[in-house]
């Protein structure tokens, strides 16, 4: 049997914790503005104010802690210091050798069309264009087991709603990478980040990366000028690699490697890695480490491939979290729920970083999952965010109070005071 009162008290006094670093450079209403947003989303795996506001649990109506919410989402507006303030708390639970993984997603909203800025988006999860916003987002795998902990988020508009576009953006979460983290640190991308000018800029400050090849571009190999496809295609792959996917399936790849050297920009020398029988084209990997052979093929196909991570990310934001559920209309609000949403992920991963080895973590995780054989389900497990949420919404749930006690002014000491004593 569990004792959800005790978890329960824990489990407030971590999250107005975590709150008070992430903001105390802010004021005390923001504090217990931002601490109050990190709860309610968690307690209620929601991001709509109405479910936020009534996981809460406070004296007041319904109506007007909406309304305080509402008002502090509108008129937020320092994002980049919460942001630094974030990156600072959980900079611990990253651990010393992370590995960054960038990529873009969407957000749908087909049935607001009077929402601020609200444009057209490609739909990913249904393949077609829908109405919404891009989000632009960046996680850190965690060097123990591997979890995600987001370090940077933005939303924004299409071009044609006055947004900077998808270059501008990418040029601004690294340049925001390359502020908080070493240049050493991978960088692992996908398809669409292979434009030279996003490789001229990684090497030009000499950072490290890893990005999967999407324009068949024309390269030098062997003192020829040649295809992409048609170089991948030559590469003999002699070393071999077993892939356990996230569905459990096993395959086999063969994996080789080669010099190339890019047209543009001004003769940029690369490493070109070829992963084949991955799928039905060849997996093709720019990347600028420089190991020795034998381990860099490998090293760098295991690293990409762990980029399904930060899409199980932007799955569970939407799928756990309700994202695209979302109930306010103005662009900075909306902003502000995300980078709030954002900010109460990166409490979830701290938890999950230490799920081996936490007491609290564990039963966490036992309540959600109700068996007995936690050690069996984690070594099975690639993701824990499901399991911690939902362990964490029961057990908040049966709390008759939330954190509004934390914030409340001290009662005046009925002690008699001597003056001078």
């Amino acid at each position: 049997m569990f004792d959800f009162t005790t978890i329960g008290n824990r489990l407030k006094r971590g999250m107005v914790l975590f709150s008070e670093r992430v903001a105390k450079d802010f004021s005390k209403p923001t504090r217990k503005f931002i601490a109050d947003m990190v709860y309610g989303i968690v307690a209620s795996s929601s991001c709509k104010l109405t479910d936020i506001g009534r996981a809460l649990k406070e004296d007041a109506s319904l109506k007007k802690i909406v309304e305080r919410l509402g008002r502090h989402l509108i008129d937020f507006r320092e994002r980049e210091a919460l942001m630094n303030g974030y990156l600072a708390s959980v900079q611990t639970s990253i651990g010393k050798d992370p590995m960054l993984l960038i990529d873009g997603s969407d957000v749908t909203k087909p049935c607001s069309p009077k929402m601020e800025g609200i444009g057209s988006v490609y739909d990913a999860s249904e393949k077609k264009f829908g109405e919404g916003y891009w989000t632009m987002g960046a996680v850190a795998l965690t060097s123990g087991n591997g979890h995600p902990i987001p370090v940077y988020e933005k939303l924004y508009p299409c071009k044609k709603q006055g947004g900077k576009g998808f270059n501008k953006e990418t040029e601004e979460v690294l340049q925001y990478l390359r502020t908080h983290f070493d240049k050493s640190v991978p960088r692992i991308a996908d398809r669409g980040f292979d434009s030279w000018k996003i490789m001229r800029g990684l090497v030009s400050h000499e950072e490290k990366f890893i990005i999967r090849q999407n324009q068949n571009r024309v390269v030098l190999h062997d003192g020829k000028r040649t295809m992409v496809e048609d170089v991948a295609r030559r590469v003999d792959c002699k070393m071999r690699m077993r892939f356990h996917s996230k569905t459990g399936n096993s395959s086999e790849c063969k994996i080789g490697m080669t010099q190339i050297t890019l047209c543009r920009p001004s003769k940029l020398t690369l490493r070109l890695v070829v992963c084949k029988e991955f799928g039905e084209k060849p997996l093709v990997l720019y990347t600028n480490l420089d190991e020795t052979e034998h381990d860099i093929a490998v090293r760098i196909v295991k690293a990409y491939l762990m980029r399904w991570r930060i899409e199980e990310y932007h799955a569970f934001k939407k799928q756990g979290l309700n994202f695209e559920d979302f109930r306010v209309r103005s662009l900075n609000a909306i902003q502000n729920v995300d980078l709030l949403l954002t900010i109460a992920v990166g409490y979830l991963g701290t938890l999950c970083a230490k799920a081996s080895d936490d007491i609290l973590v564990l039963e966490i995780i036992a309540i959600s999952k109700r068996i007995e054989n936690t050690a069996s389900f984690l070594k099975k497990a690639k993701f824990l965010y499901y399991a911690v949420l939902a362990g964490i919404s029961c057990i908040l749930a049966g709390l008759r109070c939330g954190i509004s006690r934390y914030f409340a002014p001290l009662p005046p000491s009925l002690q008699i005071r001597f003056p001078g004593v």
